[in-house]
């Protein structure tokens, strides 16, 4: 460090040395880096987000670095970092004024739910999208205490990050697709081509959850839904809601 660095210099502390118009050049770089930041989270996806909305995580990540910077860097003074979380704070509530006038502006921002579960079939081309995988959809329906998928009448990706379900009436629900782990299925259970039913029920895809009913001793053949060819009985499990 520089002998001649003083300690305790409350000039360098609060203000530093840089001409005050300098403070415009933060506002300038603060703009720039927020909304790079908010195109990195655009492009991530709603995956990564959590149960935060993209502006929330944002911010929270925009004040982590501009109130980390003045409290560890002996050259950043704090006025730069009070003017660059104030830069923050007046983009996010323009931001956030934008979004709540304009719906296309809100979707361009955050995005869109996506119905990933429908009458009980998963849509395979939303999750392949969204970047979230059969157990990623399966340990949310978990813990939303989801047996099969033959409940579902509708589930959605939010843009939070998190799974809503949209359960069917009780005398509508029907035999699913289990929602436990793969690990613990019976390998034994999954039937493929060219075998046979080995009695007469309803089976259902096991990559998609769409059913069929099959007569004893019928051929499995390709899913007519998502083209897969493994299959297993279809759960008649019913929990309460």
């Amino acid at each position: 460090m520089d002998s001649t660095f003083r300690v305790f210099d409350f000039h360098r502390i609060f203000v530093g040395d840089a001409p005050l118009t300098f403070l415009l050049e933060i506002v300038f770089r603060t703009l720039i880096m927020y909304t790079y930041t908010v195109v990195l989270l655009r492009i991530l996806g709603k995956r990564g987000m959590g149960q935060l909305s993209m502006l929330e995580l944002a911010i929270i990540i925009s004040f982590g670095s501009a109130v980390g910077d003045p409290m560890m860097g002996a050259n950043v003074p704090i006025l730069h970092g009070v003017v660059a979380i104030t830069a923050v704070t007046i983009f996010q509530i323009g931001l956030e004024r934008l979004i709540n006038k304009n719906r296309k502006v809100e979707a361009l921002l955050e995005g869109t739910p996506d119905l990933i579960i429908e009458d009980g079939v998963i849509q395979w081309p939303c999750l392949i999208r969204d970047n979230l995988s059969r157990e990623d959809l399966f340990r949310s329906l978990r813990a939303k205490d989801v047996e099969h998928l033959g409940q579902i009448q509708k589930a959605f990706f939010e843009t939070s990050g998190t799974v809503s379900v949209f359960f069917q009436p009780p005398r509508k629900v029907r035999p699913g697709l289990s929602v436990l782990p793969e690990e613990i299925i019976p390998p034994e259970t999954i039937l493929t081509p060219p075998m046979k039913a080995e009695k007469a029920c309803t089976y259902c895809c096991f990559n998609c959850g769409h059913t069929r009913s099959m007569k004893l001793e019928q051929h499995f053949g390709p899913c007519k839904v998502c083209q897969q060819e493994r299959w297993i009985e279809a759960s008649n499990g019913i929990a309460s809601h």
